[in-house]
């Protein structure tokens, strides 16, 4: 077993598991707050044309739907990470090679 593989994934695991935990949870307000940052560094790519076809929606209400959705993604990550650990657990046990995508 290629012993790199086995390193990578115990460290990227929990990784992606603790990141899934903080954004799903909403952390000290990890969550909140990327999603403000993330909507500051796009609000130059918010120009409305004048047809105005996007709707106007309040701040807030965009914000909420943001931190709903960077939540669900958190959920996405905590499984990701979670399966990772799975994967090198299974692997180590069994003592086959970690399947590489080609």
């Amino acid at each position: 077993m290629e012993t790199w593989r086995v390193v990578a994934a115990i460290v990227t695991g929990p990784a992606v598991s603790l990141v899934g935990v903080a954004l799903a949870t909403n952390f000290r307000g990890v969550t909140e707050w990327h999603v403000r940052r993330s909507m500051s560094a796009a609000s130059v790519l918010r120009r409305v044309p004048p047809w105005r076809w996007l709707p106007d929606v309040p701040q807030e209400e965009r914000l909420a739907r943001f931190v709903l959705l960077e939540r669900l993604i958190g959920m996405a990550f905590t499984a990701a990470g979670v399966m990772i650990l799975i994967a090198v657990g299974y692997s180590a046990l069994t003592g086959q090679p970690m399947q590489a995508v080609k």
